[in-house]
């Protein structure tokens, strides 16, 4: 298998903390995955890393087959990076990119041609000679997507791409996501908090949690400490397997856990806790919904379960589910 990036026994401090630590993370080339991890995972820092940007601690990166030494530009220019808050430079939409296409040294030749196509690419051919500190998040968040693709990289790593979207523009950027991802000669890395949005575009996902790559759904996430047989997190004690009693962290698979509209006293299942639904939204040909438990839960039921249980913004029902859908981070 060809592997974009393999990192190995990557280490990052800040401040003597670990925000990186990779025993061993191998990425195929030629597809699409998800960085999946809650604020602080140590998400930007790995996309920093793979941009080249900024050299680990200790250990070891290979880009596209060559490992990474001091001198970096032959590889830097296969791989584009567009950060969380991508900056507006003056100037027209067009503008931006030609100026993209200038600093990666393209073939003026070339700059009238891959301009348009970023252009098609991002469905912004209409604004391109509007002022591109005037145009909304979304809008700005596609123009720097295009100015990276207009000089054809090999690798497109997308940081936090969905912060601070309405759903309207979240909408138009994961079409342009999802069709990037047809591209088979492309690498194309994302990173988001939402598993869900995430699994609607690629199948393919890297987990972190507090700087390491886990295997564990990074849904329904919650920290505190184990004793032996409940985990205590701020609010509510939560039945789980045996494990690991250093463990900090448990995960539950939203597909694991059942609605109720009353307590099962005959049920297998150890967790049984009351709740009030705060949230219903479609989640591909599924439901999600919220409940708040005191800490909220994130389900994933089916459109004809939810029509059976009548269920309605603000009811108070159950959720249940065994000790064993309890992963010990």
């Amino acid at each position: 298998m060809n592997y974009a990036f393999q990192l190995d026994n990557i280490k990052v401090r800040y401040n003597g903390e670990l925000a990186l630590d990779i025993e061993q993370l191998n990425i195929p080339a030629n597809e699409c995955m998800a960085v999946l991890g809650e604020n602080g995972a140590g998400k930007s820092t790995l996309f920093h890393l793979l941009a080249l940007l900024q050299k680990p601690d200790s250990g070891d990166i290979s880009a596209l087959g060559d490992k990474i030494t001091d001198s970096q530009a032959k590889q830097r220019q296969k791989i584009g990076l567009v950060p969380q808050h991508p900056y507006m430079l003056p100037g027209t939409v067009k503008d931006n990119i030609r100026l993209a296409l200038k600093l990666q040294k393209v073939d003026k030749a070339r700059h009238t041609s891959q301009l348009q196509q970023a252009l098609e690419t991002v469905n912004l051919t209409q604004l391109a000679d509007q002022t591109a500190s005037t145009l909304s998040g979304g809008e700005q968040r596609r123009v720097a997507i295009a100015r990276v693709l207009a000089f054809e990289p090999d690798i497109l790593l997308l940081d936090e791409p969905f912060a601070n979207l309405d759903s309207f523009h979240q909408r138009q950027l994961e079409d342009v996501i999802t069709m990037l991802t047809n591209d088979a000669k492309r690498t194309v890395l994302f990173s988001t908090h939402d598993r869900l949005q995430a699994s609607a575009i690629t199948p393919h996902t890297i987990q972190l949690l507090k700087g390491k790559p886990v295997s564990a759904p990074l849904l329904n996430l919650f920290h505190g400490h184990y004793d032996g047989e409940i985990f205590h997190t701020k609010t509510l004690k939560i039945f789980a397997a045996e494990g690991s009693l250093s463990a900090r962290h448990i995960a539950i698979d939203p597909l694991v856990i059942t609605i109720s509209t009353h307590a099962h006293s005959d049920s297998s299942a150890r967790n049984q806790l009351p709740g009030r639904l705060t949230s219903i939204s479609e989640a591909g040909k599924a439901v999600r919904l919220t409940v708040d438990c005191g800490d909220k839960f994130e389900v994933i039921i089916s459109h004809q379960a939810l029509s059976s249980l009548g269920l309605s913004l603000g009811d108070s029902l159950w959720i249940s589910f065994k000790a064993t859908a309890v992963t010990l981070l």
